[in-house]
């Protein structure tokens, strides 16, 4: 082969070997692909994932009772509400509403026929006192008995609350040619000291009131007793249909709220 012929073999050889970077490069460049893969996943999951709450210490013990329905923004009604004398009712319906005059309530009469009677009046003797025998012993009228819905209750203040619902009744049926009570005892809620304290459950029951003079009515009547103080709050919605009433009961419950004198 002459020398033309070598030369030209070798520049053929040259152009045909690889010319990439050295295999060294390559494992770096894999292992910086996956550490950064690594740090964007990590990065990713500090932000994604959803924070938790810290864990919140068991309640004392022995914190019950009145103590643990105020934490909840309520007052059941076994729970004593904190009155030691007769508080008074605020009571601020809309202007489809009039306050009228009336003795020892607050009154109030709308243009379709309704009417919300609010009343803190004495326990009856019928009424079973609290624990601590502040109950009143104020002579009243008998008591209406107990509707077939309703079950006794062992707890003083929640047996308190129904014998005063069941001689509210009582009350309503003297004053009126006939009372029928129509639906069973429910919960009514009103508030404490203000229209956005805390919550007061009433025991609450359905009533169809004939008027002396034969006018018919349907009432709402919602009621609390309190032993502590003496006496037992009441709400009294009367309008000419019961769809009528359960929404005057609800507009007056959300519209007023039970204060200390």
């Amino acid at each position: 082969m002459s020398g033309d012929d070598a030369l030209d073999a070798g520049a053929v050889d040259a152009g045909a070997a690889p010319r990439g970077r050295p295999p060294w490069v390559w494992v770096l460049l894999a292992a910086c692909a996956v550490v950064a893969v690594g740090v964007v996943v990590a990065v990713a999951g500090l932000f994604l994932t959803p924070n938790q709450p810290p864990a919140q210490p068991p309640p004392p013990a022995g914190a019950s009772g009145a103590a643990s329905s105020a934490d909840a923004s309520g007052y059941h009604l076994s729970d004593p509400l904190p009155f030691t004398g007769p508080p008074v009712w605020h009571a601020s319906p809309s202007a489809e509403y009039r306050l009228t005059a009336a003795a020892g309530e607050l009154r109030y009469v709308s243009d379709a026929g309704c009417s919300l009677s609010f009343r803190v009046g004495p326990l009856r003797a019928t009424t079973s006192p609290s624990p601590s025998g502040a109950g009143s012993t104020t002579p009243g009228a008998p008591s209406a008995g107990r509707s077939p819905s309703a079950s006794p209750s062992t707890d003083p203040e929640a047996a308190a609350t129904e014998g005063a619902l069941q001689d509210a009744v009582s009350a309503l049926r003297a004053s009126a040619k006939a009372v029928d009570v129509t639906g069973g005892e429910g919960t009514v809620v009103t508030t404490l000291d203000s229209l956005t304290g805390p919550l007061v459950d009433m025991a609450g029951t359905s009533v169809r009131v004939t008027a002396p003079d034969g006018t018919v009515a349907y009432g709402r009547l919602a009621v609390r007793a309190l032993p502590s103080a003496g006496s037992a709050a009441s709400i009294l919605a009367q309008c000419p249909s019961p769809e009528a009433a359960a929404t005057a009961m609800n507009h007056a419950s959300v519209h007023a709220f039970l204060a200390a004198r």
